[in-house]
C-alpha cells in the first residue's frame, strides 16, 4: 500500500503535463486562427517582408525592391545589387523609416551612399505607399542630389499568399 501511494504524485504530475500540454497546443492553435481585430492590427502593421516599386518624382526612374520591417524597429532592404540597413518607427498616421545603403561601381569601388527617409501608411488589403527623400553622398560624404521617391508596396508571407 505504501508504495501505491508513493507513485500516486508521480501519475497526478503526469496527468497534470499532459493537460497542460493539451491547453497550449489548443492556445497554439487558436492563436493561429487569429482573430477579427488581430488579422486587421496584422494588416495595418508594416512588421513584415514586401515587395517594393521605388518611382523617382522625376519620373525618369523607377526601382524593384524587397524590404523587410522586423518588431524590434530594424528594417532592411535589397534594390538590385545595393542592401541596406536601417530602422523604423511607428507614428500617429503609420510609419516612418530610415536607411543607408553603399552602391558600387562595375569594378567594385565606392560609387556614392544613398540615405533614404519616407513616411508611411499601411492600407487594409496588404500594401503600402510611402513618400520622401533620398540623399546622394560621395566618398568624402559631399551631397551630390537629393530625390524625392515614392515607395509602393505588397506584402508577402504565408499568411498573404
Amino acid at each position: 500500500m505504501s508504495d501505491k501511494a508513493g507513485k500516486q504524485p508521480g501519475i497526478a504530475r503526469r496527468v497534470a503535463l499532459v493537460a497542460a500540454a493539451g491547453t497550449l497546443t489548443l492556445g497554439s492553435l487558436a492563436g493561429l486562427a487569429g482573430s477579427a481585430s488581430g488579422d486587421a492590427e496584422w494588416r495595418r502593421s508594416p512588421v513584415g517582408t514586401w515587395a517594393v516599386e521605388i518611382t523617382f518624382a522625376s519620373g525618369t526612374k523607377t526601382e524593384r525592391g524587397l524590404f523587410a520591417l522586423r518588431s524590434d524597429g530594424s528594417f532592411s532592404l535589397a534594390v538590385g545589387k545595393r542592401t541596406g540597413f536601417g530602422t523604423w518607427q511607428p507614428t500617429a498616421d503609420g510609419f516612418r523609416y530610415a536607411f543607408r545603403h553603399y552602391a558600387f561601381k562595375a569594378d567594385d569601388t565606392f560609387d556614392f551612399e544613398l540615405r533614404g527617409v519616407q513616411e508611411g501608411q499601411v492600407d487594409s488589403d496588404g500594401t503600402f505607399t510611402s513618400t520622401g527623400t533620398g540623399t546622394s553622398l560621395d566618398a568624402d560624404g559631399n551631397v551630390q542630389g537629393v530625390f524625392e521617391t515614392q515607395v509602393d508596396g505588397e506584402r508577402y508571407s504565408l499568411q498573404a499568399l
